[in-house]
């Protein structure tokens, strides 16, 4: 709570267009920079890296926060907290935003595959990211009576690729089951993202079923 209040009594709220912003972090880098740029665009902000410094478990990244509402820090704190980084310091003034981060336990806060339910994709035009658990069999099914091409990645809690499959032959659906350390999973489609436009099923089944 400490740490959060120190968003609290900054005293500027930044006022839109374009921040510049350097953030010193803590953690692996893949997941720190997915989960500080969702944070970002939480607030309905860009975050383009200009600059990286990374050495091991650390970094220093620079670069500039866009867009067109006016900025609020304790917003961005709780967005933040929310991806499970730890803010250690912070400053912002008329010369932009001053990070500290801890973001060795950040999870990037994307849509959970439980055991029990599935997700319905509906008019979306980018490839899809979800969280899952261990020992989950996925099915995903195409819209309607149409076909797809699955490209599919599993990855681990730290971005690394477990499994990857793409197919070369349209199918009605697809079924796998997750590789041991699954937590990460992206879904797309290999002919173009006109078929997932149109909507895509995607369940939990247990094995065997």
């Amino acid at each position: 709570m400490k740490r959060l209040l120190l968003f609290l009594f900054v005293p500027y709220i930044l006022w839109g267009y374009s921040i510049h912003t350097q953030i010193t972090f803590s953690g692996e880098l893949r997941v720190s920079l997915r989960t500080i740029t969702q944070a970002f665009n939480a607030l309905g902000y860009k975050f383009d890296v200009a600059s990286l410094n990374v050495q091991s478990g650390s970094g220093l990244i620079e670069g500039t926060a866009s867009g067109n509402r006016t900025f609020t820090p304790e917003v961005l704190g709780e967005n933040l907290k929310e991806q499970g980084i730890q803010i250690d310091s912070a400053h912002a003034d008329q010369n932009g935003l001053t990070l500290v981060l801890n973001t060795e336990n950040a999870i990037w806060n994307v849509p959970l595959i439980g055991s029990d339910e599935g997700s319905e994709l509906k008019r979306v035009n980018s490839a899809q990211w979800f969280r899952v658990e261990q020992g989950q069999n996925i099915r995903i099914v195409a819209p309607y009576t149409s076909k797809w091409y699955p490209e599919i990645a599993v990855l681990d809690s730290l971005m690394h690729v477990l499994d990857s499959f793409r197919s070369l032959e349209p199918k009605d659906e697809y079924q796998f089951e997750l590789p041991q350390n699954a937590y990460y999973l992206k879904i797309s489609n290999a002919q173009g993202m006109k078929v997932i436009h149109e909507g895509m099923w995607i369940e939990s089944m247990s094995p065997g079923r």
